[in-house]
């Protein structure tokens, strides 16, 4: 800073020294009291071309504009206003800071809106006033101040900056340049200014940087302050960082090829894909419009057809009806006649007559009444139904249930099944969607003696398919020879769809494809099993009947191990009883991968809006259902002890299917004797503690589970695959240990007095007998 004394200013306004008060000659030395000119020929600056100062959100000018990391511009009130917070409203991209304000200012857009304003006050009309005195009109502008002067204010201010070089511009000058050479002119003129804390109250001009602060300095603090090093131009780092930027923005620019090119590529096929969805839009109207049409024709003649088998009806019955009315007038006649004749006639006129009436008489007496059974009905539209049905299967692929001459079970189920594959042999369980069993209803219909042999063809599709609906169909075979057998074909009774099966062995090579509802527990999927019948060496279940009678005339119901036999399939029983009210809530059978799971109706859930589960009557019907499919099952029950054999008697008393039941079950075994008899040394017999101590894991919830567990422990145990007749019991001795069950929780008897008698039915003879 210079050591001279300022110098004494002039009388008048004008701005204050800055320190040393020196001055420049100016660029222009034209007198400053020239007349103002008329504004330029030119327009002024196109908006359009500074379009980009604008916030991006709310398309405004605004002095606090923010950049955001993806280097959009948003101004404060779109920011704050933005929704969701902490997202660029224009990209999506992330905002940083949790506030969603960026810190950083958009500085050059804000000091190019201040500049753009200064331009359009030059190109007014009327021309900017001097920015000291406000009053008189501006000449010049000075372009370091950034402030106009008229010329009275202008003299001031060269005396007071007379030892600087501050350029000064007429505003005439001005007026004639573009927007564009205005900003360049300005951008040339900006100083920095250094922000060192050691001289707060003086603006010195930055010329060094230093390279270790990554800061702009003054020549003072670059020479006082031994913190820095490493200096250079401040020109110098300003060229080398805008170099740095077009580097980086070429860089951009060669791979922005490539993301316009892949923006283009998705642009057309998402164009594409609009326009597959289009055709395929119309070509769904199209073939809709055309089965409608088609449809429609086939209404208008079957229409037809009914109107002229009615007509043809009618005719027919018109005729009908004039040739039974002739008839009676005929009788009427002949009864009037001989009447009159037994009133008024003589014997010369009862002569000569009464071989003629006699013969008209006995015509009419030969002549028959028409039976309607005899008669042709030449209204029967039964070749409309017909052609209703077909067309009916046509358009929904399976039958119409409502004019079915046979049962038809409907089961709903999300199932990826198509008539393509036949399944071999001892199919495993296929995993499916839940089957639900409110969905099963059975039609009425005429009665049939047996069920039609049919494969069912199945194709696994995948994972995510529509429900559809899987009927099974009886179709019409010769019935027994015996007509007066006692047994009942269980699709005479209503409101029952599970298949029967012949009770005698008769049946050689028969294969019966059927199909099992399999619900597994919440976390795993249900199972749909197609499994086929054994052949002849196994013996085939006996029919189901809701009669009183066995198939032996026995006094109780008879099981296939009373008349001894062979054995098939290991089924693990287990059900879900209320200990309060002894009811059944859940049943569950697990026979290898085959599992079988429905929820019961209780009281209470009954009375809710959304009952889960069916009534007891439905779920027996099922457990029926899913255990005729089996080869010869024995049930294996944890406990006989327990209250789920009880209960399980309870519910086919309950139900009428007592006698179906011990037609499909060939044994029962406790697997709790089995396996005291294999570990008789374990510390506790509780089902958790075996489970915990050979298979290191717990007890789930659910009958299901109990059931699962129940097979993996008779594995763990290797316990006997195949069981000897000697080792079950039949189904009198399993109800026998029902009716001492109460006498053990009296203590009228021990657990192994009870035991013998019911192993030898003692107790079950003597009630039959009373």
């Amino acid at each position: 800073m210079p050591d001279n004394p300022v110098a004494p200013r002039p009388p008048g306004p004008g701005p204050p020294a800055d320190g040393d008060g020196a001055t420049a000659p100016m660029e222009t030395r034209s007198q400053p009291d020239t007349p103002v000119c008329s504004p330029p020929s030119h327009p002024p600056a196109v908006e359009d071309d500074f379009q980009f100062l604008l916030c991006e959100g709310c398309r405004q000018e605004s002095p606090n504009l923010k950049l955001l990391t993806c280097l959009h511009t948003l101004c404060l009130g779109c920011l704050s206003e933005n929704k969701p917070v902490g997202q660029c409203p224009v990209c999506c991209t992330a905002i940083p800071q949790a506030n969603g304000i960026p810190d950083m200012d958009n500085l050059l857009f804000t000091n190019l809106q201040a500049r753009l304003r200064v331009y359009k006050q030059i190109t007014s009309p009327g021309g900017p006033n001097c920015s000291r005195c406000r009053g008189e009109a501006a000449l010049v502008w000075c372009c370091e101040c950034e402030e106009f002067f008229c010329a009275k204010c202008f003299e001031d201010h060269q005396w007071w900056h007379k030892k600087k070089s501050h350029r000064v511009k007429k505003v005439e000058e001005l007026r004639a340049e573009s927007a564009h050479q205005f900003l360049e002119d300005t951008r040339k003129s900006c100083n920095l200014f250094c922000t060192s804390s050691s001289h707060p109250d003086q603006s010195r001009v930055c010329s060094i940087y230093c390279q270790q602060c990554e800061k702009a300095l003054c020549c003072s603090c670059a020479l006082l302050d031994n913190q820095h090093s490493q200096f250079s131009d401040i020109c110098s780092e300003t060229q080398r960082r805008q170099e740095e930027l077009s580097s980086m923005e070429r860089e951009l620019r060669r791979r922005r090829s490539g993301f316009e090119a892949t923006y283009a590529s998705l642009q057309g096929e998402a164009a594409r894909l609009e326009e597959a969805q289009r055709e395929t839009r119309e070509l769904i109207r199209q073939r809709v419009e055309q089965l409608v049409r088609l449809i429609r024709q086939e209404e208008e003649e079957l229409l037809g057809l009914v109107e002229a088998r009615q007509e043809q009806g009618r005719r027919e019955l018109a005729r009908e009806l004039r040739h039974v009315e002739g008839v009676l007038r005929r009788m009427e006649a002949g009864e009037r006649l001989v009447e009159k004749m037994s009133l008024y006639a003589t014997e010369q006129e009862v002569m000569d007559m009464q071989p003629f009436i006699k013969g008209s008489l006995q015509e009419l007496q030969r002549l028959k009444l028409p039976e309607a059974m005899d008669r042709g009905q030449p209204g029967d539209l039964s070749e409309c139904r017909a052609r209703l049905q077909v067309l009916v299967e046509r358009v929904t692929g399976h039958p119409d249930t409502e004019s079915q001459p046979v049962p038809v079970v409907e089961v709903a189920l999300e199932n990826n099944l198509q008539d393509d594959q036949v399944w071999p042999k001892n199919q495993s369980t296929l995993p499916t969607s839940p089957a639900n069993l409110k969905d099963v209803h059975v039609d009425k219909a005429r009665p049939v003696p047996s069920w039609h042999k049919r494969m069912f063809h199945c194709k696994e599709r995948g994972s995510q398919i529509s429900p559809k609906i899987l009927k099974l169909e009886c179709d019409d075979m010769p019935g027994p020879s015996d007509p007066n057998s006692n047994q009942r074909d269980f699709r005479r009774e209503p409101g029952t769809s599970m298949p029967g099966r012949n009770c005698s062995s008769s049946t050689d090579d028969a294969e019966i494809t059927s199909i099992v509802i399999g619900s597994s527990d919440d976390s795993e999927e249900d199972t749909v099993a197609f499994s086929e019948a054994k052949d002849s060496k196994k013996p085939s279940s006996p029919t189901w009947s809701r009669s009183g009678t066995s198939p032996h005339n026995s006094t109780g119901p008879t099981s296939p191990l009373d008349d001894r036999l062979e054995p098939g399939a290991l089924v693990f029983f287990s059900l879900k009883v209320d200990p309060r009210t002894q009811n059944i809530m859940e049943m569950a059978a697990v026979n290898g991968d085959h599992s079988f799971r429905t929820l019961i109706q209780t009281p209470e859930s009954v009375l809710a809006l959304l009952p889960e589960g069916v009534p007891l009557e439905v779920g027996v019907q099922y457990l029926l259902w899913h255990l005729s499919l089996l080869p010869g099952p024995i049930l294996i029950i944890w406990n006989f002890w327990g209250l789920e054999l009880p209960a399980l008697f309870k519910a086919l008393a309950a139900t009428g299917r007592k006698v179906d039941f011990c037609h499909v079950v060939c044994g029962y075994m406790d697997m709790l004797s089995l396996v005291k008899d294999r570990v008789p040394q374990a510390p506790s017999y509780r089902l958790n503690n075996l489970l915990k101590r050979y298979l290191q894991q717990r007890l789930g919830e659910g009958a299901l589970a109990k059931a699962k567990a129940l097979q993996n422990l008779w594995g763990a145990l290797a316990l006997p695959v195949s069981l000897d007749m000697e080792m079950m019991l039949s189904h009198r001795n399993a109800q026998s240990y029902t009716l001492l069950w109460p006498f053990v929780q009296e203590k009228l008897l021990t657990k192994r007095a009870a035991k013998v008698l019911a192993q030898r039915n003692l107790v079950l003879r003597d009630l039959e007998e009373e």
